[in-house]
């Protein structure tokens, strides 16, 4: 299994979806697994967050951390040992050719075992930012599941190598 030293959410914009999921991963993981940023893969200037990102956590008592404006991702952000995570398979296969990288590259879903996208409700009415807020909460719970587990077992293995 893989150690990664970061994990990275990444969606189109960067001002939304991502930015949800750094900010719970950051709210809810224990402090000896990666720490995550967030980025986006069309971000043609750097814009403000949205106004909703401010209103769902603030309502769930999360802080934004400092992610104030859209970041674009760049190849400085990964190393052999990133893990990204990206909102949709579209925005993977972008990612894969804009920055020719084969590994450790996943959408949520497929990472914790769905096959689903996450879907942006942009446009959409409170509910439907709840709904999202809702579901990307039970996903960031088991990618963090998903990290220890990855953890505890190559620690099992050092183990288990280190009495042989």
């Amino acid at each position: 299994m893989k150690r990664y030293d970061k994990v990275i959410f990444v969606c189109t914009t960067n001002t939304f979806c991502s930015p949800i999921a750094e900010a719970f991963y950051r709210h809810i993981a224990p402090a000896w697994i990666p720490k995550a940023i967030s980025r986006g893969i069309v971000v043609l200037f750097s814009e403000p967050i949205s106004p909703k990102v401010n209103v769902i956590l603030s309502s769930h008592d999360i802080e934004v951390s400092n992610h104030k404006h859209s970041i674009q991702l760049s190849k400085e952000d990964i190393t052999k040992d990133t893990l990204v995570l990206v909102m949709a398979f579209s925005e993977k296969v972008k990612l894969m050719e804009d920055f020719a990288i084969d590994s450790n590259v996943y959408t949520i879903g497929e990472f914790i075992g769905e096959d689903t996208d996450m879907v942006n409700p942009y446009g959409a009415d409170d509910e439907q930012y709840e709904n999202f807020f809702a579901e990307i909460q039970k996903r960031v719970e088991r990618i963090i599941l998903r990290i220890e587990a990855i953890y505890h077992e190559e620690e099992n293995n050092n183990d288990s190598s280190i009495r042989q």
